[in-house]
């Protein structure tokens, strides 16, 4: 029995399509795998410090597939890295528009607070902390304060910088920010309790040294600041942080 004409052409092109769907699945498949490849070594050349190197892997990535928003945050860091915050703006940009992950904003977000663009900051890091599965919060909380401080809502920094400590209680990070803002309100003394007790937990914490250090200098406390300096060289074993509280206590005495 033979078939029909038509029927035979039908099946020939339903077959042909069946094929060239087939390549084209593969062809998309082994663009992925180059440009995952060529990710991969660039985020390896970052890890290692080998700048250069990473932007090399990572524009091949780009080319090989673009809109690809981890690509696009890889190289909009590395910019960031070289101290190029117009061309990371530029690739934080680009890679938003393609479904990017809570990271990507919350690197974005640390950006633009750095750019001075707050309102901006806080939309990005609300968007990426409106994601539960978003491991790591603390750092989203953190600038979402460090970005509300500079909007001077400063009850809404202190209360991102205490989310984030909530999140992971021994980071000292948040409580700095908190201390920054409390001085920024004109609270002082607050300021300085967090100071005293970060360096209790960390005596060798030169960031709140140094925070505490400027409150008590205001104070007038001169000896208390020497006290401080004496405990910090005691306990510090780097040489650097060593010789920068040696050169304190010599201004003490100036």
């Amino acid at each position: 029995m033979k078939l029909p004409y038509f029927l035979i052409l039908f099946t020939a092109l339903v077959l042909s399509g069946c094929q060239s769907s087939a390549i084209q699945k593969q062809n998309q498949d082994d663009i992925i795998k180059r440009a995952s490849l060529h990710y991969s070594l660039g985020i390896d050349a970052l890890h290692k410090g080998f700048i250069p190197k990473a932007f090399e892997e990572l524009m091949l990535a780009n080319s090989i597939e673009p809109k690809n928003a981890a690509t696009l945050d890889a190289i909009a860091y590395s910019w960031r890295l070289r101290g190029n915050n117009k061309e990371s703006k530029k690739y934080y940009q680009q890679a938003i528009r393609y479904n990017p992950s809570p990271a990507t904003r919350n690197n974005y977000g640390s950006l633009l607070v750095e750019l001075g663009e707050y309102k901006e900051a806080v939309k990005q890091l609300n968007l990426a902390l409106g994601d539960p599965r978003y491991n790591k919060q603390e750092l989203a909380f953190t600038n979402l304060g460090d970005a509300l401080a500079g909007l001077r809502d400063h009850e809404g920094a202190i209360a991102a910088y205490r989310k984030a400590q909530l999140i992971t209680p021994r980071w000292t990070l948040p409580k700095l920010r908190e201390a920054v803002v409390y001085v920024a309100m004109n609270r002082p003394n607050y300021a300085q309790a967090l100071y005293e007790t970060i360096l209790r937990n960390e005596p060798t914490n030169q960031q709140a040294l140094q925070g505490l250090i400027t409150l008590l200098r205001d104070k007038g406390e001169t000896n208390s600041i020497k006290i401080h300096l004496q405990t910090f060289i005691k306990h510090t074993t780097n040489p650097l942080q060593k010789a920068w509280a040696e050169d304190e206590l010599v201004q003490l005495k100036r």
